[in-house]
């Protein structure tokens, strides 16, 4: 049997978790500015539509297939989907809107899914109160949040804090052993970029820390 054997036959709920996997779960986007880089839209429409159909009080399917049209730039089909899961309170449907709303509006809805005490989305807060996009800018509690979202397990979190650290940024004090340790802890939880960053300062035999 060949791949595209395998992709023929492969179930829509699960094809739909693949090519529209959420980006806000797990560690988080690989790039927080283009976090549906990922989304196949050509194929994760017709699948998570399937799905859905399927099983209609599956929210990870309608998550999939609004992120599929936010792919697309169908933005004016996935916002009733993602209002009707941020009704629900699922979280990463108020990320994903943020992403596609003005800047005062998306501050709102990254405060509101950050207010559930969702890690990558406490991240995400912290760092539009840093930039001060959509909100007045404050960068202690921007780095307190950014903080907190480390501490509950967010590993791009921990990797951000681990730049801070290592600039001495933001208020927060240089401290190459904290920043050292941070990275240590997300590759240990299995973060691929942490990983990466852990193998380079290895190679290079120092401390040091990750860009953002």
């Amino acid at each position: 049997m060949n791949l595209n054997d395998v992709v023929k036959d492969e179930p829509p709920e699960q094809l739909c978790e693949r090519v529209a996997a959420d980006p806000f779960e797990g560690f988080g986007p690989d790039e927080w500015s283009h976090p549906f880089s990922r989304v196949d839209f050509y194929r994760a429409v017709p699948a998570c539509t399937e799905a859905l159909k399927a099983h209609p009080d599956e929210q990870r399917f309608a998550l999939g297939l609004a992120m599929a049209n936010v792919a697309g730039k169908k933005q004016d089909v996935a916002k009733p989907l993602l209002e009707d899961l941020i009704a629900k309170g699922n979280t990463s449907a108020m990320l994903v809107l943020a992403y596609i709303s003005p800047e005062p509006e998306a501050a709102k809805l990254m405060q509101q899914a950050a207010e559930t005490g969702a890690p990558n989305a406490m991240m995400l807060y912290g760092m539009t109160l840093i930039t001060g996009k959509g909100v007045p800018k404050n960068t202690l509690d921007g780095v307190r949040m950014v903080r907190q979202a480390a501490d509950k397990g967010s590993t791009r979190a921990m990797l951000i804090m681990a730049n801070f650290y290592t600039e001495g940024a933001y208020g927060v004090g240089r401290n190459l052993r904290e920043a050292a340790d941070l990275i240590a802890n997300a590759a240990e939880l299995g973060d691929p970029a942490a990983k990466n960053v852990l193998a380079n300062l290895q190679a290079a035999g120092k401390g040091g820390a990750t860009p953002q």
